[in-house]
């Protein structure tokens, strides 16, 4: 996934999805991609950003940490 930077694996797709929403908000470009690898819950996903918006995301989804 060329330009795309992985920021988080989340054991819940729901809230991947849920800090999706909140970065879109904030301007910032992600995308969820499902994990089906066999060692791994099939409700988990992967959280990527825009390579040139990781530092932000990174700041935003860690300061606002609320889990």
């Amino acid at each position: 996934m060329q330009g795309w930077k992985k920021i988080m694996s989340l054991a819940d797709n729901y809230k991947a999805e849920i800090k999706k929403m909140f970065l879109a908000k904030n301007g910032i470009e992600a995308m969820v991609e499902s994990s089906t690898g066999a060692m791994r819950n099939r409700l988990a996903a992967d959280l990527y950003v825009k390579e040139g918006q990781y530092e932000i995301a990174s700041i935003l989804l860690f300061e606002n940490e609320e889990d």
